[in-house]
């Protein structure tokens, strides 16, 4: 007949198994951790780039296309009026920043504070055209894209 010992409690050899196993399994629960708020981390970064572009854009087309008509003194400023309202309004590159101004009253407010680089320019086939360039940048990422607005008031 064969005699069984009985055991109480585990041996050292389990419990290093045990550990290594324990540890592997944390390790590999980190790892993931860190991928996944890596991941988090460049769609937030990407989401926040599109949500300035499209501010920008916005804000400028909605003015241009009001306008009666534009000077470009430079190719990142561009001073917008509208003869019948009497307003007139600025977009320039101030570093980072495009910066919106109210030129009748001399307020400014910054549009976006992640602009690389704008440029305006009147098209050559039709002088009530307006192309604009827009990058818009946040560390290592940029978004960047060119549009054109009709100014619908155009003398």
């Amino acid at each position: 007949m064969i005699k069984f010992r009985n055991k109480s409690g585990i041996g050292l050899i389990e419990l290093m198994v045990v550990l290594v196993l324990g540890s592997l399994g944390i390790f590999a629960v980190s790892q993931i951790v860190v991928e996944s708020y890596k991941g988090w981390k460049r769609s937030n970064e990407i989401a926040a780039l599109q949500s300035d572009f499209d501010i920008a854009s916005l804000m400028i087309k909605g003015i241009i296309e009001e306008a009666s008509s534009v000077e470009i003194p430079v190719s990142n400023h561009i001073i917008v009026r509208n003869v019948s309202s009497g307003w007139i309004q600025e977009f320039y590159q101030d570093s980072t920043r495009l910066v919106w101004k109210n030129s009748r009253t001399g307020l400014t407010q910054n549009v976006i504070t992640s602009l690389k680089n704008i440029s305006f320019e009147v098209d050559e086939s039709d002088d009530s055209l307006i192309n604009v360039s827009l990058e818009v940048q946040k560390g290592q990422r940029i978004i960047s894209g060119t549009f054109s607005v009709f100014m619908r008031n155009s003398l």
